[in-house]
């Protein structure tokens, strides 16, 4: 078998393996955890302006979703700024579901903060191509367009 066909079958298996698994968290996670938060109503959109409810953060946080908090000032790059904004859905599981719920909060200075149940990672003098590479590090399950990047620097 030639190796770019092994290649393309891994990252078919890969992918496969990750839209399975997440599918089952995700559907795991909202089953066990609708009982105990009744009285949190879930966000309307996955960009937010504004801090929302540290209850509500901490039960999408349980079920999978990742953060991206976004402190901007007047003088945040307008590519940034539109990039940030087309995040959830550039950053789908495999399975086309959503998993990053962008907060943009304005403050002093630039940065963005990423969440989840991994931990956090802070990402300062940000460009797009910095806010990209941290999402594909840091995420749960890594969207189909980080595999790709993966196998462009790697092929």
């Amino acid at each position: 078998m030639r190796k770019s066909t092994q290649k393309t079958l891994m990252a078919l298996s890969i992918i496969l393996i990750f839209a399975l698994s997440s599918i089952a968290f995700v559907f795991s996670g909202f089953q066990s955890g609708t009982n105990t938060n009744t009285d949190l109503k879930p966000l309307e959109s996955f960009v937010v302006n504004g801090e929302i409810n540290q209850n509500l953060e901490n039960a999408y946080l349980q079920n999978g979703f990742t953060f991206l908090k976004f402190y901007y000032d007047e003088s945040a790059d307008s590519n940034i700024v539109n990039m940030i904004d087309s995040v959830p859905e550039s950053f789908t599981t495999p399975s086309g579901q959503q998993q990053v719920i962008v907060i943009k909060i304005k403050s002093q200075e630039t940065y963005a903060k990423i969440l989840n149940i991994n931990g956090e990672n802070d990402v300062f003098n940000i460009t797009t191509d910095k806010i990209f590479d941290a999402l594909c590090s840091s995420l749960i399950v890594m969207p189909t367009e980080c595999t790709i990047s993966a196998l462009n620097l790697t092929g």
